[in-house]
């Protein structure tokens, strides 16, 4: 009996000394300021989970070992004002956090001391630490919810965040004077919202590639020397996005991975001159475009198919609607006009002094049913009266444009339902579906209200990405461009004549089956003619311009290809 009560008691002992050890581990405070180094000095050894509060800020303050044992802050951890605070060791054991704020110590150059921190589930601020060179020290960081980098002049890489991998509301980084990079981020790959504003030295967006979804909104806005959004190219899911105020922003490189937004806000970006970069973009909810200063056209916006609600505003050099959408129901328009084969569900265009054509097919199938807001843009598209009178000439229109391989050349195959004073299809090529020439061309019907199908051939494509179009002219010279189609050409080519563009010698390829060789220039005039082929033609006396090389071999088959001669 004596001996179960010694051992019941002895129990009781051990449960009362662990109960007071884990007493002794756990602070509870409201708000703890430690506002001098002797405060600091005074903070219990024993501390290793905090429950509440605990303020640092001290002019004397320069030492933080003192709370080396702290490894867990249920609550908020705030070290500001601190102007003799050159060094975070004293933090060297703490591994998470509710709230971390660093603010206004000036002898900060990094975080060094935090590398043991691996989540922070509430808000992290990194502001006005004028001496605070790069973040390392937070190595370890793997997950964040709320995250402000902000207001650190002396700031220059992000490095010391090559852990973190999402941030599950904000990632803010601001006004950063020094920050010419995003380099740093080496796996972020999902934000809810990301802010990058008003950091003057960065030109580009590298270092967020691994980037892949921004589940609400991103802004990009007040960076007066981005010249590009390069960094962007992994993003895939982008719900919202804000891009205004970038001074040097010339287009919106970047992009290409995007297909769909909810919202899209292009505003105010004075040196826009191209909306590249959003090519692939198919559907947007809701799509602004507002303010840019130097933009002529909505180029880089071929592959657009549904927009929610288009407002087109305030873009004082706008003179064309050109590159709205190049879908397979394409229409005539005037003869500075792109078409689309986009469908609106709201309308605005205001506020466009240069403006005088918009009858492209997507704004005419919608002002035809809808009501649109139409004012203030040049004669022609200052109202939805006039805009309709624009429309009535419409279209040509073609239902199908597509671009086949077969033996080495590219099939070009399209069809028409409809065509009123169409003149020829002019067959573009390019291999980046930037720069154009011509190289060759199909008459048209002219006039029909039935189906049409047209073929044409490209004997000669390059080896690798070839891209077409069909540039489709009426008789009064207005012309449309259609849907491009691309094919890749993985083996070689059956090239007649290289290199393109020359300026010495144009080799000639199997000159042998060659039973007549001509240039032709662009007046029509020929050249050079020659029934008996040499393996190179000289081309250095031709005068630089494009040129048409027409091939007739012996097997009938006649071959022609645009060259440029420099």
């Amino acid at each position: 009996m004596k001996t179960a009560l010694c051992k019941f008691l002895q129990v009781c002992l051990l449960i009362s000394l662990a109960f007071s050890a884990l007493k002794a581990q756990t602070c509870s405070f409201t708000d703890l300021r430690l506002n001098s180094q002797a405060a600091v000095n005074s903070f219990s050894s024993s501390c290793k989970t905090i429950s509440g509060d605990i303020t640092v800020s001290g002019t004397d303050i320069t030492d933080l070992s003192p709370l080396q044992n702290i490894e867990t802050m249920n609550g908020k951890l705030t070290i500001q004002n601190n102007p003799a605070l050159s060094s975070l060791n004293g933090l060297r054991n703490l591994a998470t956090a509710q709230h971390l704020l660093i603010y206004y110590n000036d002898l900060l150059t990094d975080l060094t001391g935090l590398e043991k921190l691996k989540s922070i589930w509430g808000t992290t601020h990194i502001r006005y630490n004028k001496g605070l060179v790069n973040l390392k020290g937070l190595d370890s960081l793997v997950n964040a919810n709320t995250f402000y980098i902000t207001n650190n002049d002396s700031l220059k890489s992000l490095s010391g965040l090559g852990s973190l991998e999402t941030v599950s509301d904000i990632l803010a980084i601001g006004s950063n004077k020094s920050l010419a990079s995003l380099n740093g981020l080496t796996k972020l790959n999902a934000v809810s919202r990301i802010n990058i504003g008003e950091n003057d030295a960065l030109t580009d967006l590298s270092g967020l590639e691994k980037l892949t979804s921004v589940s609400y909104q991103m802004h990009v806005t007040y960076n007066k020397n981005l010249t590009s959004l390069n960094g962007l190219t992994s993003l895939n899911y982008l719900s919202e996005a804000y891009i205004g105020n970038n001074d040097r922003l010339p287009d919106l490189s970047g992009l290409e991975n995007v297909r769909s937004v909810y919202w899209l806000v292009i505003g105010s970006n004075n040196s826009l001159t191209s909306l590249t970069g959003l090519h692939n973009l198919l559907s947007a909810t809701n799509f602004i475009i507002r303010g840019n200063a130097l933009l002529t056209d909505l180029s880089g916006l071929d592959g657009l198919t549904n927009v929610g609600w288009l407002q087109i505003s305030d873009n004082p050099a706008l003179t064309s609607l050109s590159g709205l959408g190049t879908g397979t129901n394409a229409g005539r328009t005037s003869a500075n006009e792109r078409v689309a084969a986009l469908t609106l569900g709201g309308l605005v265009i205001r506020g466009n002094a240069l403006l005088t054509s918009c009858s492209i097919a997507a704004v005419c199938d919608f002002v035809n049913t809808n009501t649109a807001t139409i004012s203030g843009n040049g004669a022609g598209c200052d109202s939805q009266a006039a805009v309709q009178v624009g429309c009535s000439a419409l279209p040509v229109t073609l239902s199908r444009f597509t671009a086949d391989a077969e033996a080495g050349t590219a099939i070009l195959r399209w069809t028409t339902t409809e065509e009123r004073d169409a003149a020829v299809f002019e067959v573009e090529h390019s291999l980046d579906a930037r720069a154009w020439y011509k190289a060759g061309e199909q008459d048209a019907t002219g006039e029909s209200n039935a189906v049409v199908h047209y073929q044409w051939v490209h004997p000669t494509p390059a080896n690798g990405q070839n891209y077409y179009r069909l540039k489709m002219k009426d008789l009064d010279g207005s012309y449309s461009y259609s849907q491009i189609a691309s094919l890749r050409f993985d083996g070689k080519a059956p090239a007649s004549v290289y290199p393109n563009p020359v300026s010495d010698v144009l080799i000639i390829e199997n000159s042998k089956e060659i039973v007549l060789f001509r240039i032709i220039n662009t007046e029509g005039r020929k050249v050079y003619e020659a029934a008996r082929v040499p393996d190179a033609v000289p081309v250095k006396g031709l005068a630089a311009g494009s040129y048409q090389v027409q091939i007739t071999r012996k097997n009938g088959l006649v071959q022609k290809q645009r060259i440029a001669i420099l």
